[in-house]
């Protein structure tokens, strides 16, 4: 079990020295991409016996029994969003071959979520 990822190890695996303007920017990719993490798990009953029923963020994020993939999920999506601000509009030049439209969560991001996330019908 692991915890959310904290900054330093997002700036290592972005391959960056530390840099507070680029900190500063890491820094909010991390709280977006954590953020979408603990609401992709939902919430549970907090066992208190409450009625109505006290619910709870299912992996908070000050947890330490977050799923490694969960970890890994969170890292790759901060990564990805600190690099996707170079694209505001979605689209990614590859020179002459052309632009692509980027998606807005990694296929890789969400199977990883998707692995043991609540299934949701609606």
């Amino acid at each position: 079990m692991a915890s959310w990822p904290t900054l330093p190890d997002t700036r290592a695996y972005l391959r960056l020295a530390p840099d507070a303007k680029e900190d500063a920017i890491i820094g909010q990719a991390l709280a977006a991409a954590t953020a979408y993490g603990v609401k992709k798990y939902g919430k549970v009953d907090d066992g208190t016996g409450a009625v109505p029923p006290v619910m709870v963020d299912r992996y908070p994020v000050d947890t330490t029994t977050l799923p490694e993939h969960a970890r890994q999920a969170c890292m790759i999506h901060a990564a990805w969003l600190y690099r996707r601000r170079d694209s505001a509009d979605g689209m990614v030049g590859f020179g002459d071959m052309g632009a692509i439209r980027v998606g807005r969560v990694p296929s890789d991001v969400l199977d990883m979520y998707g692995q043991d996330a609540p299934m949701v019908f609606g």
